[in-house]
């Protein structure tokens, strides 16, 4: 049987019919391929689901029902077959780029998209929703993989574009058992456009599980980066968005689905809004309660949160740790106009702002996750500094350059007019504008940088993989690779010149070595392939960063605020 496990090739030919092209995409549901129709000899995709399928009857259905829903904004779906055993299914081909990619692309280019590109973009995958909820149908797996756009260049001097958006997808979700979307995306970047309720084996979503996933995407295409633990609103990454957007980001998102937009057609209404001068949130339908704090106050919750923690140590550990990244987060305000500015001209590097920083390890790491030598949570100013977006050769698509010293790692760097990071730049850059543990947030979560512990072969296949693989595994500054495959040097650090440093990569302890505040010594001339390094260049202004100078004390994490009495 040819599935997931055993991947058709080129010239294959699936159910006497469909000639394979090339495979396009592999996730926990299946894999897709380009193909020509043997009978009319047109290019068509056909995805060949997993083991996880319920068979060609419920397939059959699903055609039938989305072969009624008529929408230019769905990828038409054509054929539900039988295989070798395994379902798949034929779709139009759409010629186009999906939604991550484009995405992907941008972040290259650090080049925002435009609330406007946002908006468009959006609102035509809501609407694609729309017709689908009308037919009684729920996509489920809404994500940037499943929204395909293409690009027309036009008008004079072709200085427009013209983007076609459709959602592809729909019907899949009912050809496969409830809960098998979140158990198979558990460990992948994909479980960050999925609704809380669908980690319920039993739940088959609703019209607001659509709109929650839509909302997440609404948020990365303005923001970078999707919204993790205590995000930042839109308002606060960038200054050319209002509070409205706020809003909807607030409401689209919300944990508890009953507090959600009650239509996409609601959500459209709202995001349509976004263009007018008005400020005000506008109204909308939702079954959240008049009144109710809308976009989360961090103070609030870390009141609460504290007023439970003051008589268990673990809880006010966890909870002296929300207080200080609020404080550190508060301190440092972004400025989007002066990071895309400085951004400019610097190709595949990240403008790191100075400012504050939390060093070390949190209060609430234990001595399962954390070194009990590392320093505890101090607060460090670093100066504004630019670092590489992967490691060295820093480019997406390449395999890192391994097996140097660190002197040679320093030559290489300085080929290119600049050096190696010290190591509070390089966790200034893996933590990110919000204090994470991890290059991509505040939970290990194996899968995100390709982390598969084990033998010595997972260990390799997890070295062996080109810069940038893993979407999912950057910082809040858009750095990749932080917490994910190989050891990285740093600059010179301590009185010993026969020592060095290496920052993240530690595969044998992956929790606790992927961490942004791991740091192992080793000999300056130490070589091996599970070493890497990228380099840092200074920015004008920036402030001495001495590695001989005493650790600055540590921080007394902020206080909640006391809790009103009754």
């Amino acid at each position: 049987m040819a599935g997931s496990t055993n991947p058709f090739r080129q010239g294959d030919v699936v159910a006497k019919k469909y000639e394979v092209e090339s495979q396009l995409g592999a996730g926990p549901t299946g894999v897709t391929y380009a193909a020509r129709s043997l009978g009319s000899g047109k290019k068509v995709c056909v995805k060949v689901l997993s083991g996880s399928s319920v068979g060609l009857g419920a397939g059959g259905a699903a055609l039938e029902r989305v072969q009624a829903v008529r929408s230019d904004a769905l990828v038409p779906l054509l054929e539900v077959g039988e295989h070798g055993g395994s379902l798949y299914v034929v779709t139009e081909f759409f010629e186009a780029e999906s939604l991550r990619r484009l995405m992907d692309r941008y972040a290259g280019e650090r080049k925002p998209f435009t609330l406007q590109e946002a908006c468009q973009i959006v609102v035509r995958v809501l609407e694609a929703a729309e017709v689908a909820h009308r037919a009684g149908m729920v996509h489920r797996h809404i994500k940037p993989a499943n929204v395909l756009v293409n690009t027309r260049i036009v008008g004079p001097g072709e200085g427009k574009s013209v983007r076609t958006v459709k959602l592809d997808g729909l019907g899949f979700s009912e050809m496969i058992q409830p809960g098998t979307l979140a158990e198979g995306l558990v460990d992948r970047p994909d479980v960050r456009y999925l609704a809380p309720e669908l980690a319920s084996p039993s739940s088959g979503g609703t019209v607001q599980t659509d709109i929650y996933s839509v909302g997440v995407m609404f948020y990365e295409l303005l923001c970078g980066q999707t919204p993790m633990g205590t995000y930042l609103p839109p308002s606060h990454v960038r200054e050319d968005l209002t509070k409205h957007v706020d809003d909807i980001v607030d409401i689209a998102i919300s944990a508890n689905a009953e507090d959600r937009y009650l239509s996409a057609r609601d959500m459209i209404n709202d995001v349509q809004r976004s263009f007018t001068d008005d400020d005000k949130p506008a109204a909308r339908t939702s079954l959240r309660a008049i009144g109710m704090v809308v976009g989360g106050s961090v103070l609030g919750t870390l009141a609460i949160v504290g007023f439970f923690a003051m008589n268990d140590p673990v809880k006010k550990a966890h909870s002296d740790d929300k207080a200080l990244r609020a404080k550190i987060v508060n301190e440092n305000p972004i400025d989007a106009a002066q990071m895309e500015a400085k951004g400019a001209g610097h190709p595949n590097m990240a403008y790191i702002p100075k400012g504050s920083m939390i060093v070390g390890r949190m209060h609430g790491e234990n001595s399962k996750v954390a070194q009990p030598t590392e320093p505890l949570a101090q607060v460090a100013q670093v100066g504004s500094f630019y670092i590489d977006l992967f490691e060295f050769p820093n480019e997406v698509g390449a395999f890192p350059v391994v097996n140097k010293s660190r002197a040679e790692a320093e030559a290489q760097c300085a080929t290119r007019g600049k050096r190696l990071c010290s190591a509070m730049e390089w966790e200034r850059a893996c933590k990110g504008p919000e204090m994470d543990t991890y290059g991509y947030g505040t939970s290990y979560v194996a899968a995100t940088c390709g982390s598969q512990p084990g033998g010595d072969k997972d260990r390799d296949d997890h070295l062996d993989r080109a810069s940038g693989s893993f979407e999912g595994c950057k910082s809040g500054w858009g750095v990749y690779d932080l917490s994910g495959g190989a050891m990285e040097w740093v600059a010179r650090s301590g009185s010993d010149p026969r020592l060095g440093h290496h920052k993240g990569g530690k595969l044998t302890q992956p929790e606790q070595g992927f961490r942004c505040a791991f740091v192992t010594e080793v000999r300056v001339t130490d070589t091996n392939r599970a070493t890497a390094f990228r380099c840092c260049m200074d920015d004008d202004g920036q402030l001495p960063i001495d590695p001989s100078a005493p650790p600055p004390a540590p921080a007394v994490p902020a206080e909640a605020p006391a809790t009103p009495a009754p």
